[in-house]
């Protein structure tokens, strides 16, 4: 009887254990069910009340059928104007709900939300601050308050000061000497670009009503182009040389590269053909704009996925393939995920997002490189970087740098990962950068710029015109000989 019951016992216990194996496959293929925060124009009752954002400096409050967004620092606390914000979270955001904290993706890009955006979390609180003022309150304070409020924005949600060497404290103490209540908006504006100026980073702007905007603006390759035409004299105006720079650049990938014989998709912002028989050439020249500004963010994806399927499809018989972000100037996350799909055929994990906020990092989202649904290029890729390659690009560097077939080569991306935390100063819009992207290593670019695999120098000031297309033909003399 006990060798009985205990065969019997083992038995039951194999089948419950099954029972729960398969459970646990069923949960882990079927995605929590996120809702809209608002739909027919009513708020969903699970999000209605007051909502603080884990990082980013942001409040929400949903009620009387609409989502409104609020900024806040430690002293100041004020309705946002950011429709384009206000306008995801009232049309297509989605959140889901654990207990006193909601999960939100701003943008909906259908079944592949969940893969393609990184998610935004905020605890319950009972009520706005206290201090909490209008917009237009807000605009009207005085030029040190505003300058205050300012400072106090980047301490705060500024994730970099160490390695960009700032000090709020010390920067407040200089420049609030320059500003009384006589200062003109114009002149504030012109203080405001100072000091973001100082970071040295190009995420970091201060912008007015009219579009005009002041950050720091250097880069090596840029320092390389201005020091050729300050030795010419053919032609007079920097901006124009700098478009000769830039137009003799692509003409050399459509005329040389590609023989004349490549193809433009996705609203021309993908370039590709065959360098030779044996080696694919794809050039991703932005990750935004895809399709036309009328189009959605889905339908923009939709354009690229359709697109990347050819292009894959007609190259699926090379023995390698490049890709090229020399002249990326980024764009969005999702468009760098969705192209990077194509090169490889299971999940890869490439990095954390983290966001800071008054001394601390927070985890938002561990992101993924899953592979595409319809093809899947699994042979040697080589992507091709330089200084010029920013924001978007480099976060694909990171998605590429974490797949097994792929090497990274020319010099380092210019070292601005994170997205731009966008805050309203009086008049003016604000953006900094509060991202960190963490490898699975435990290390982030931002400063330093994602470092290739294979260093190639592609700009000097003997070779501006001619040192990309070289830089490609040295590709393709390490792929014919194997050397990585």
């Amino acid at each position: 009887m006990k060798r009985t019951s205990s065969r019997v016992l083992i038995i039951i216990a194999i089948v419950i254990l099954n029972s729960l194996l398969i459970s646990a496959k069923s949960q882990q293929k079927s995605p929590v069910e996120y809702k809209l925060l608002r739909e027919n124009g009513k708020i969903n009752p699970d999000i209605k009340g007051y909502w603080k954002s884990i990082g980013n400096g942001y409040i929400l409050s949903a009620k009387n059928d609409s989502i409104l967004l609020y900024s806040y620092t430690s002293h100041f606390c004020y309705k946002e104007k950011n429709d384009y914000i206000e306008e995801l979270l009232n049309s297509q955001s989605r959140f889901a709900k654990h207990n006193d904290t909601v999960s939100i993706f701003l943008a909906d890009y259908g079944t592949k939300t969940y893969a393609l955006e990184i998610k935004n979390d905020f605890i319950k609180i009972d009520k706005l601050p206290q201090n909490t003022i209008s917009f237009s309150e807000m605009q009207q304070l005085s030029p040190q308050k505003l300058f205050a409020l300012f400072t106090e924005t980047l301490k705060e949600n500024y994730a970099f000061s160490k390695e960009r060497n700032t000090n709020w404290d010390s920067i407040r103490n200089e420049y609030e000497k320059r500003i009384s209540d006589t200062t003109t908006k114009a002149e504030l504006f012109q203080i405001l670009g100072q000091v973001v100026s100082l970071t040295k980073d190009h995420h970091t702007k201060i912008i007015a009503e009219n579009g005009e905007t002041l950050q720091y603006r250097g880069t090596p390759s840029a320092e390389i182009v201005t020091s050729v035409f300050n030795k010419q004299s053919k032609v007079k105006n920097l901006n124009e040389y700098f478009n000769l720079f830039f137009e003799t650049n692509y003409k050399n990938i459509s005329d040389s590269l590609l023989h004349g014989k490549g193809n433009k998709s996705a609203n021309k912002q993908i370039e590709w053909g065959d360098l030779n028989d044996s080696i694919g050439y794809i050039n991703i020249y932005s990750f935004t704009d895809f399709a036309p500004d009328s189009f959605s963010r889905k339908q923009q994806i939709d354009s690229i996925n359709s697109s990347m399927q050819h292009i894959i499809n007609a190259m699926k018989d090379k023995k390698a393939i490049v890709v090229d972000i020399s002249f990326n100037f980024g764009g969005y996350d999702a468009a760098a995920l969705s192209i990077a799909s194509f090169f490889t055929d299971k999940s890869i994990f490439a990095y954390t997002s983290q966001v800071y906020n008054n001394g601390t990092f927070y985890n938002e989202s561990d992101v993924h490189v899953q592979p595409s649904e319809k093809i899947q290029y699994t042979k040697p890729v080589y992507v091709l970087m330089t200084d010029i390659s920013r924001s978007a690009a480099e976060g694909f560097a990171m998605l590429m740098k974490a797949l097994p077939n792929v090497k990274l080569v020319g010099t380092n991306t210019m070292g601005i990962l994170s997205g731009m935390l966008g805050k309203s100063i009086g008049d003016f819009y604000s953006t900094s950068s509060n991202q960190r992207l963490l490898s699975p290593e435990g290390k982030y670019y931002e400063v330093s710029g994602v470092q290739p695999d294979i260093p190639i120098t592609i700009f000097s000031k003997e070779n501006i015109f001619e040192g990309h297309k070289e830089s490609v033909r040295k590709i393709m003399g390490i792929i014919k000989e194997n050397k990585h």
